[in-house]
């Protein structure tokens, strides 16, 4: 069964005057697949997945998740979090003056996810997995970047995510901590199933994960595929890409 089914989604921005970002994109995911979507800057690979996320309205077009079709009322930000979808923002969005535990616990706090106790493992479970409990009671401003990425990606996912969608994740990374940081969420979809659709802007992050990629070009997404198998691409456009 496809985790997510997405058919011919179309987004424009009305402000500060009409702009048709995605027209027609389709994206088909099985549980535990992991994509990779780039393009050039500006082509709206961020916007995609905050349409998909319900932050943004989509002008048409339909989402499907675990074989459920989502009806249009039902495509916002807390319908899908409650459907399984979590969203990681580039800049990680940690709230400055709670501790990486409490971070965490916000959300499931706000979606009475548990009692005290329950929710108190959800997110040492989260911590855990992204190699993160060491520095439970310390603040971000304290962290290093990757680690603030780790711990966005932990409260999203201590959401019982079963989708998660994250923007550039690696984005100022050293290469060290960017390959840390792949191998751990590598393991989500490793060891929980969890289907990943991520924006990059260096196919290296592709290369890394041996994740399939699908280019954002004029306005909608190309097939996945792996990276060799677009360096044989008939299409130049994607050649050039993968030059």
């Amino acid at each position: 069964m496809e985790s997510i089914a997405i058919r011919n989604l179309k987004f424009a921005h009305t402000i500060p005057k009409p702009l048709q970002i995605l027209d027609g994109v389709n994206l088909f995911l099985e549980k535990g697949d992991i994509v990779c979507i780039t393009g050039k800057s500006g082509e709206g690979k961020s916007s995609l997945l905050r349409v998909i996320a319900g932050l943004d309205k989509a002008a048409s077009g339909s989402i499907s998740l675990f074989g459920e079709p989502v009806k249009p009322s039902d495509w916002t930000a807390l319908s899908m979090a409650q459907k399984g979808v979590g969203f990681v923002f580039q800049n990680d969005a940690l709230l400055s003056d709670l501790t990486v535990k409490d971070n965490i616990a916000v959300p499931l706090r706000y979606h009475k996810m548990g009692t005290d106790e329950e929710i108190e493992q959800k997110v040492n479970r989260a911590l855990l997995l992204m190699l993160a409990s060491g520095f439970a009671d310390e603040y971000p401003y304290s962290l290093s970047l990757g680690m603030r990425k780790r711990v966005a990606i932990a409260r999203s996912w201590a959401l019982d995510t079963k989708i998660l969608l994250l923007d550039e994740p690696t984005a100022g990374l050293d290469k060290n901590s960017r390959v840390n940081l792949l191998s751990l969420i590598d393991n989500l979809r490793e060891l929980y199933k969890t289907t990943i659709v991520m924006v990059i802007s260096d196919l290296q992050v592709a290369r890394d994960l041996n994740s399939k990629i699908s280019f954002l070009i004029d306005k909608k997404l190309t097939k996945p595929m792996h990276f060799d198998e677009i360096k044989e691409s008939d299409d130049p456009r994607l050649r050039a890409m993968a030059s």
